[in-house]
Formats: C-alpha cells, structure tokens, sequence
C-alpha cells in the first residue's frame, strides 16, 4: 500500500457529509432569490404550474419553509388570500394570487372567491383523522345540509370506512347513494371548526366537485355580495 495514500476515518466522511448538504442547502436557498416573489417564482419554475397574481407579492423577505414543495408553496403563500386549482388526480395546475390578507373584525371572516359556471367557489383545507391537512376548493351550497365530498377522499383523508354510515341522499337530481361521517377539521382563513358532518358519493356524480354546505356554514350568518362576490361569515 502507498504510504502516502490517505483515509478519511468515519467521523470525518460524516463531517464532510454535512458540509456537502449545508452547501447544498444553501445553493438551493440562493436559487429562490433574497425576497417572496423570487422564492415564490422559483417554486412556480420547480412544481411546472401556472401562477397568476405574483405582482400582487409585496416587498417581503422570503420564508423559510420545509417539506415538500407543495407544502413550502403553502408555507410561502400563508399571508395571501389565494385559490388553487388542481386536476382530477389532485395535482395543482394553478394558483391564483388575490390579495394580501386583512386582519378582520373578531368573530367575522371575509373569504376570497371565485365564479365558475354561476357558483362561488372558496378555498379551505380539510382533513379527516387531523394526521393529514387536504387543501380543496368547494362550490357554496346554502342548498346542501351536509358538507359534500367525492367518494375517493376518503382514504386520502385518512377517514376508516367502517366510521361511515351508509345513506340515500335526496338531491336535486335525485336520490344518491351516500356515506355519511365526520371531518375531525375544517380550516377556513385563520379558523378551524371541530367535527363537521359531511357526505360522501360517488365522484361522477360530483363531477370530481365538493360542496360547502350548511354544516359548516350554518355556523355563521352568510353575507353574499353579488356584485363583488364577496362573502363573508360572521359568528352567530
């Protein structure tokens, strides 16, 4: 063996290891740029997605977020009111930035909308045993008692199928098979309601859409301004 040849003990290939991943880090850190708009921009590049509304992004120090890059997406956009858009498998296609969030009044909660096909449509974030946080966008439905859902989140949602409750729903369309349970949370702005009722069919039958109906919305007095489609929730 070369006498001259030398080895890097285990301790120190650790320690190289780490330097490695630290300069890797920072070099990833550097790629989103010193601000939001650059290291919202950078995610837009990285995830391959359409997003609308960056010149809405103020003069802001970027955030710092972990996880993957959905979640550092969400992380980033946590100041703004924005819709999301994803497709069928439940991808995100589109993010529209609205605007930046307001604090309100106590006990009252402005959402920001969006129209489709005569419905306003709201983003919240869901989820079935708390493990796992859904972000989905729902259709107003003053007209549904429960909050409605497509039958294949429920497992995404962590909801065990012998929890459920088999029922025919009235519609109006008809009747529908439904299984019928709880979402341990439902996430709207700044707030969360505990153990909401809500219904699962068929995702045909939806056409992949889900409802906000009166389960949780009956919680509040509902305000909908036509005109702005705005809408606004206020505590009873």
């Amino acid at each position: 063996m070369n006498r001259h040849s030398h080895f890097l003990s285990p301790s120190k290939l650790v320690c190289v290891f780490c330097v490695v991943a630290a300069l890797s880090a920072q070099a990833q850190e550097a790629d989103y740029g010193d601000d939001l708009y650059g290291q919202i921009e950078s995610l837009q590049d990285q995830m391959h997605i359409q997003i609308v509304g960056l010149d809405n992004i103020g003069d802001e120090p970027k955030v710092r977020a972990r996880g993957s890059l959905e979640q550092q997406l969400e992380k980033a956009l946590a100041s703004y009111n924005h819709v999301i858009s994803r497709d069928l498998k439940g991808k995100i296609e589109k993010v529209v930035i609205i605007d930046r969030k307001q604090k309100t009044d106590s006990g009252r909660i402005v959402l920001p909308t969006r129209s489709e096909g005569g419905h306003l449509l709201v983003s919240l974030s869901v989820t079935g045993s708390g493990a796992y946080w859904e972000n989905v966008e729902m259709i107003i439905d003053t007209g549904a008692d429960l909050i409605v859902m497509p039958a294949s989140m429920i497992a995404k949602l962590g909801i065990a199928e012998d929890t459920l409750t088999p029922r025919v729903m009235q519609t109006a369309n008809g009747s529908v098979d439904a299984k019928i349970g709880k979402l341990q949370g439902v996430r709207i702005e700044a707030e969360t309601l505990e153990n909401v009722d809500a219904a699962f069919v068929d995702d045909a039958l939806l056409n992949h859409k889900s409802l906000l109906g009166m389960s949780a919305l009956g919680r509040y007095k509902l305000v909908i301004d036509n005109e702005s489609s705005a809408v606004t929730l206020i505590k009873k």
